[in-house]
Parts: structure tokens; sequence; C-alpha cells
């Protein structure tokens, strides 16, 4: 699978139970809706779909790498420095861009997918967890 943003090869991230996989060269991470949804689930977040954000109707984004559909910009976060991630239409694909160059495997990249939903969406670490 090519990476959405730079078309490299993307290369797998083995978890216990699902795959990611990362970009070797902009350090994008792509993750299966399925997977993402049981990972935000387990770290007391909502599922994707309960996130909330905004569509990025004038993002220029890439294409999923499995439907190859056209994939649509979420934005979210504080306004000042606002977050976003692609997804597919179709099959819930998830893309996050950057900033997960230091995870050298899948363990490594749910802490930082699960602290990059937790500032999407705003909600705090809980006190002891």
């Amino acid at each position: 699978m090519n990476c959405v943003s730079c078309n490299v090869e993307m290369s797998d991230l083995a978890g216990d139970d699902f795959n990611l996989r990362k970009c070797s060269e902009c350090g994008g991470l792509w993750i299966d809706v399925s997977d993402l949804n049981r990972t935000l689930l387990h770290n007391n977040l909502p599922g994707l779909e309960s996130l909330g954000g905004k569509l990025d109707g004038d993002a220029l984004t890439g294409q999923c790498p499995e439907c190859l559909v056209d994939l649509v910009r979420i934005m979210g976060g504080d306004r000042n420095h606002p977050l976003g991630y692609e997804t597919c239409e179709s099959c819930g694909g998830t893309f996050l861009e950057s900033g997960f160059d230091d995870a050298p495997d899948a363990k490594a990249a749910v802490v930082e997918i699960v602290a990059f939903f937790r500032d999407f969406t705003g909600k705090k670490k809980a006190a002891g967890g």
C-alpha cells in the first residue's frame, strides 16, 4: 500500500490484533476504521463517528489506497492549532499525517494515536490512567 501523502510504499507495524501501516518518508499512519475504533474505545474515547470535527471541503487530499476514492479531511482540536485527519467515506480507513516518525512499532504508534485523538477532542487523560 502506498502512502496517501507521498506515494511511498508503507510498511506494516504489526500489533497483537491489528495492523497499522507507516510511511518511512513522512511518518504518516494508515489504520482501518475497526482497529481505530477499538483503540479509541479501549482508551476511554468515543468512536470515530462520535468524535466531532468539521469537514474541510477545500482541503486537497489524496486517494484511499484501498478503495481509490478521494479522501475527505476532518478538522478538529483547538482553533489556533487545528488537528486533522483524512478518512475514506467508503471503507472508513484513516490516515494520520506526520508526527509518527518516532513510533518504531505498533504499541508506540497506538500511544501516539490515542494522544492525537485526545488532543483532537480536547479530552485530557484521566488521573491515574
